[in-house]
């Protein structure tokens, strides 16, 4: 003992401190452990070890794997059961009506905020954690992201109604018809004259000149590129994998700001593409201001004079937060959702189709009914009424399944009940809509695409289960408007174009992907002939 004392006396006071440091951490880091895998509200619940003592445990799939998360997620329920623990404070479930207990309308659990910050986009709709301000941000855009704001510009489009203003001693041409968007990319598609054609870029292209027409009153023109390679399309995939980044490792974003390009590698091409997407934004927002100072009425009926009008932001119930920023923050949460998913479900969909002929000739042959004549215009009500079109819309919903990240909800002080479950306070809770998709209850063969199961018995019931916009109060806003995008885009497609695959593709490529919040398909992309139809 008095030699062991003698020793420590010989060792310098700094090295000794560091031993005593060192010393005092693993004793801190063993209670917590201890206290984390044997005494946490959450202890009684199965699941890794790993993901009990940490959050990088979740990091690890996300990051290191390159977005494995979701698919280790559905190995642990399989060997766990309905709820797993996949963090220290952070269940996730399989079952659906643990889906319905966590996300529908009577819920009171809230958005976590840990994991939306990484969106970056505090200002917007989507990104505000305060209920009451989100709700704020929501009702300021409803009304023009709504059903019946949809049915109105689709009247416009019939009637060809278009606004040509002068501003700034430079023209533009403003447009309130989104789908306009859809001819042009009828007529690219069709100019290409049975080359293979880029159907991943090329359905993206169209989906955000639609969505940025409708925020702005005039988009970024990307389907006027050749080979629907608009840069602005790219970076948005390019970027995707920052999100996990950023979510764990939040200084990161400080280092790239710093880092000489060249020394950054991969991550520092994704901080470009993001920083890319940012500026084509804030120039969007900028030029579209001037626009709304010399001329505002040239903008009614987009989502930015919503935004901007100070009678609706009233009558919403408050003084929304208008400023540079927020609209830029909503700009980039629309970008992002207006080019991915429904972008996704046309290629998913498109895929499907051409390889199942009996498919394809049943929704050709149904266009022709309701649509004798191509080269007059069609109603959108007439594509809605089309029974075996809406039934291949579902099924091209169901498989590409939209946001298929878990959203994180936080349970309220007084606690929960999930699934029969009693959920702690101040839990995180989440459960991924492929989950839902793909129960083979719900959904028999569920990776096959199948329109009919749309249309036989019980079919209303069913569509409760498709769930690619979320459910409850805080969906996706623009539902609305991304059906409509897609009876355009299918209805359009099918009947005016002959379509064939232009290499052969196999299901696994459209099955397997990467989770980003919205799938990544990190196969080659789908690859079409069109040739207008005699």
């Amino acid at each position: 003992m008095i030699a062991s004392v003698s020793f420590l006396l010989t060792i310098d006071r700094p090295i000794l401190a560091l031993v005593a440091t060192f010393l005092l951490l693993v004793v801190v880091l063993a209670v917590l452990a201890v206290k984390r895998l044997f005494f946490h509200p959450l202890s009684k619940f199965p699941g890794p070890r790993l993901g009990a003592l940490t959050t990088y445990y979740k990091t690890y799939f996300e990051v290191w794997k390159g977005g494995e998360l979701l698919r280790e997620i559905s190995r642990l329920h399989v060997t766990h059961g309905p709820v797993i623990r996949i963090g220290p404070n952070e269940l996730h479930f399989n079952d659906c009506r643990a889906f319905f207990d966590i996300y529908s309308v009577g819920s009171h659990l809230t958005k976590d905020p840990t994991f939306y910050s990484c969106f970056a986009v505090e200002g917007s709709a989507f990104g505000a954690i305060d209920p009451q301000i989100s709700k704020l941000r929501r009702g300021l855009m409803h009304s023009v992201l709504s059903r019946r704001s949809v049915l109105n510009i689709e009247s416009l489009i019939n009637h060809k109604v278009c606004t040509s203003i002068e501003v700034a001693g430079k023209g533009y041409l403003t447009t309130y018809l989104p789908y306009e968007q859809t001819d042009i990319l009828i007529s690219k598609l069709a100019n290409a004259r049975g080359r293979p054609v880029d159907a991943f870029l090329a359905f993206r292209s169209a989906s955000l000149d639609i969505i940025t027409s409708y925020m702005f009153g005039r988009s970024f023109d990307t389907l006027s590129y050749p080979n629907f390679d608009s840069p602005l399309v790219l970076d948005i995939q390019k970027a995707l994998p920052l999100l996990w980044i950023i979510k764990s490792f939040p200084w990161v974003i400080l280092i790239l700001s710093v880092l000489p390009k060249q020394f950054g590698g991969r991550l520092s091409d994704q901080f470009s593409a993001f920083l890319s997407i940012k500026a084509a934004a804030m120039l969007m927002v900028k030029r579209t201001g001037q626009q709304f100072m010399i001329h505002a009425d040239s903008l009614v009926g987009t989502i930015y004079y919503q935004l901007q009008n100070p009678e609706k932001a009233n009558s919403s119930g408050g003084n929304a937060n208008t400023s540079l920023y927020s609209l830029l923050d909503e700009s980039l949460s629309l970008l992002q959702a207006g080019s991915d998913t429904v972008g996704n479900t046309c290629t998913v969909g498109t895929f499907h189709i051409l390889k199942n002929a009996a498919v394809h000739s049943r929704l050709v042959a149904e266009l022709r009914s309701v649509w004798p004549d191509e080269t007059e215009p069609i109603d959108l009500l007439s594509l809605q009424n089309s029974p075996y079109l809406t039934a291949v819309i579902k099924e091209a919903l169901r498989l590409s399944h939209g946001i298929v990240t878990p959203l994180p909800r936080v349970v309220g002080p007084a606690g929960a009940v999930i699934s029969n479950h009693h959920i702690p306070p101040k839990t995180v809770v989440g459960m991924s809509v492929t989950f839902v998709h793909l129960d083979p209850i719900l959904f028999p063969n569920p990776e096959r695409f199948d329109p009919d199961r749309w249309l036989g018995p019980g079919f209303e019931q069913l569509g409760r289960y498709l769930v690619p916009f979320s459910a409850g109060p805080r969906m996706c806003l623009g539902t609305s408007m991304a059906w409509a995008e897609l009876y355009f885009f299918f209805g359009h497609l099918f009947r005016r174009l002959d379509l064939q695959l232009a290499e052969a593709c196999a299901d696994e490529d459209f099955c397997n992907y990467q989770n980003y919040f919205v799938p990544l398909h990190t196969s080659k992309h789908l690859q079409i002939k069109a040739t207008l139809r005699s």
